[in-house]
């Protein structure tokens, strides 16, 4: 028996994804130019126009391939390492996980050495291959595992040489050795022949002179699931034109120089490169990568949600059937049942990978009742509340402002899977359905404003619920709106959070200055000295400056336009101007208007809310809002934030001003005042936590060194 070492493959970047894939075009064209044989031209063509736009889903795209490889990688080590866990807890041998090589070309299929001819390879049928190896494991009784299946390039021969790598759990090594040994007798041998790469017979004419005798199987004991899912998982490199390294044959047959590694290495060339796209062009992932004894694995698997996981990606990627994307999102069972890991969750909701200091929150939460995040905008907080819910059992509530917001939220999670997400707000239609299905467990993400908390149908129903996590996301609303305009705010911790012991809570801003921590800590329920993640707010790419208007300010306004303005007075980028009052958008619209400038208006009295924001979205154009517009909208192009009139709070003001220049292109943030508008907040300012923060407002609308103001306001707002 020959035992093997399994070598990784390496994971490609995303540079080198885009390198390989313009080199597969190139050489698409190429052999365009010079085949003759107008049919295969014709499919080189069409294959090339649908990859031209990496939006196909082939196997011979290699940005789809490397995705699918990375969802199957991550379900195949989480079958490992699990069936390794559930080994040691009932006292059996942990390492009866093998890896198993099987090669066509040695006769293992049907006892006839396999060998496919470039040309014939569009037409090499998987299924039959397939559908043989299948019966054959089905003799494990009390094996399962997956197969993986590719087809190599061997220069000796100018043949594609197909094969299988197998997993298998469930059974000892010594039955797989006898099962393989009964199925391919070692006896067998044969030569390959230049023509038929059949059994050789005597006398006949061999270009590779050394017999080869049939090995019966290749094993490793599974040692590190890694190795081995990435294995598996690497029909992404095979046949490419830049990453040849897991393709080239030794063809230099001095034994001594091979062991030496000194031996010489070939690539195939383009033209037998396209027969491979070709051939990976019609196959889908059930062909590359498959399970075999399926009902032994579905009840070995008693995480369910992983389970789900996995399905729903395979079906959002390929739809069931036709090899297009399913129309409509997969269902969810992860109130029930919870996902174990990180990096099924980035899987679940189709993330590419996290931010260092996301799992390192999202790990922190994980251990402990409660924390702060302070991140700036684009760092992806709502990814740490979500990621860490999911591995959580029951439902998670979050807290936001605005219904904008809450729609806006709901409708990116139910997009990725069909309810995943519950928005309960006063605009709901159908309350009575949405809650019978909430108190099922049928939703894992319940979103609403303070307000609700209010709500005796809906506490009712939360009472009879496991809820595993509240988030409070825009958490800095909590200071600048809890004490008089948003009162509800100070309902939490008496209404929510100590009615849930055991929830864990995440509150989430891009600003929190000191006294607005204490704040939330404190309407919060948590410790004094609950964790606080601080990121890095500055943003390089914004200049702030403030203007003191002389007059009204509306020529300061027209020059502060007029470099974001084409002849037509039409903008060449997305620009917000911030008013206070609802009247100040009205009057300030006209003003525009007169002089040939069109804005949108969008505050609380607005009843095109959406429409508005579709073209925000959409559009270069300029919108005139309070202060609510803009909150949770990732919209990058923004490149112009003005605020009309003095702020009485530098942390209200940053998150306003950050959402220009979220793209990284140079922004401006610009802020108007007078002296009339500080004379007015200082009559509002009622308690020492608000004149404190006023004083900082004022302190920086007034300085006079520029330089310093950055810094200045950064010092403010953590």
């Amino acid at each position: 028996m020959t035992l093997r070492t399994i070598k990784s493959t390496k994971f490609m970047t995303g540079a080198e994804i885009a390198e390989e894939s313009d080199a597969r075009l190139d050489s698409l064209n190429n052999e365009i130019c010079i085949t003759k044989d107008n049919t295969h031209k014709q499919k080189l063509i069409n294959l090339r126009k649908r990859l031209q736009h990496h939006s196909s889903e082939t196997f011979a795209n290699i940005v789809y391939a490397s995705q699918q490889q990375e969802i199957k990688y991550v379900e195949i080590k989480h079958l490992i390492d699990n069936y390794k866990l559930l080994a040691e807890s009932k006292k059996l041998n942990p390492d009866d996980v093998y890896f198993v090589t099987i090669n066509c070309c040695e006769g293992h299929i049907n006892k006839k050495p396999y060998f496919v001819a470039p040309k014939d390879l569009a037409n090499f049928n998987v299924k039959t291959a397939k559908n043989t190896i299948i019966k054959q494991l089905h003799g494990l009784k009390t094996a399962f595992g997956y197969v993986a299946f590719e087809v190599k390039y061997d220069i000796r021969m100018g043949a594609f040489l197909p094969h299988f790598h197998i997993l298998i759990c469930g059974v000892s090594k010594k039955k797989i050795e006898d099962y393989f040994a009964n199925l391919y007798p070692l006896e067998y041998q044969f030569k390959l022949n230049r023509d038929t790469f059949i059994v050789s017979k005597k006398n006949d004419p061999l270009i590779y002179e050394r017999p080869q005798k049939l090995k019966i199987v290749d094993i490793e004991t599974v040692k590190d699931s890694e190795k081995i899912a990435s294995y598996m998982c690497k029909f992404k490199t095979y046949m490419t034109y830049m990453e040849q390294q897991y393709l080239t044959v030794i063809v230099d047959r001095d034994e001594d120089r091979i062991r030496k590694g000194q031996s010489e290495h070939i690539r195939p060339n383009d033209k037998v490169h396209n027969y491979h796209l070709l051939f990976l062009d019609k196959l889908s992932l059930g062909e590359q990568v498959f399970c075999f004894n399926k009902g032994l694995l579905t009840n070995f698997i008693n995480n369910q949600a992983d389970k789900m996981a996995q399905k729903c990606l395979k079906m959002a990627k390929r739809g069931k059937k036709t090899g297009k994307l399913g129309k409509k999102a997969p269902n969810h069972d992860t109130y029930a049942k919870p996902i174990s890991t990180n990096k099924i969750v980035l899987q679940f909701l189709k993330y590419d990978s996290y931010k260092p200091k996301q799992e390192k929150i999202i790990n922190y939460i994980k251990e402990h009742k409660s924390c702060i995040v302070i991140q700036p905008t684009n760092f992806g907080k709502s990814l740490c509340y979500y990621s860490s819910a999911l591995q959580l059992k029951g439902l998670c509530i979050v807290i936001e402002p605005l219904i904008s917001l809450i729609y806006d939220q709901v409708s990116k999670l139910n997009k990725i899977h069909k309810r995943l997400a519950l928005a309960f707000t006063g605009e709901t239609k159908n309350k009575d359905k949405k809650l019978k299905r909430l108190k099922r467990g049928r939703y894992k993400f319940l979103y609403i404003a303070p307000e609700m908390l209010k709500n005796i149908e809906l506490e009712n129903v939360l009472s009879k619920l496991d809820i595993c996590m509240i988030a409070i996301d825009e958490a800095h609303c909590i200071d600048v709106w809890g004490e008089d305009f948003r009162p509800d705010y100070q309902e939490l911790p008496n209404k929510l959070i100590k009615n849930y012991p055991d929830a864990k809570v995440m509150a989430l801003t891009a600003t929190a200055g000191d006294i607005t921590q204490n704040i939330i800590k404190k309407v919060c329920n948590m410790p004094k000295k609950a964790k606080v993640f601080k990121g890095d707010l500055n943003r390089p790419n914004i200049k702030y400056s403030v203007v003191k208007k002389e007059d009204d300010g509306l020529q300061q306004l027209l020059d502060t336009l007029k470099p974001y303005l084409d002849k037509n007075n039409k903008p060449t980028t997305s620009i917000i101007i911030y008013c206070a009052h609802i009247d100040y958008t009205l009057g300030l619209q006209d003003i525009l208007k007169e002089r040939g400038i069109d804005s949108y208006v969008f505050n609380g009295k607005s009843e095109n809310k959406k429409e508005i924001l579709k073209k925000f979205k959409k559009e270069n154009c300029i919108v005139i809002a309070t202060s609510a517009f803009g909150m949770g909208i990732d919209k990058p192009d923004v490149h112009l934030v003005i605020h009309f009139e003095g702020t009485y709070n530098l942390e209200m003001y940053y998150q306003e001003s950050g959402r220009a220049g979220r793209d990284g292109e140079s922004s401006k943030a610009v802020l108007f005042y007078c002296d009339r508008d500080i004379e007015r907040m200082k009559y509002f300012a009622k308690n020492d936590t608000t004149k404190e923060k006023l004083k900082l407002a004022i302190d920086y609308m007034q300085m006079t060194n520029n330089k310093k103001r950055r810094e200045f306001l950064l010092n403010s707002i953590v």
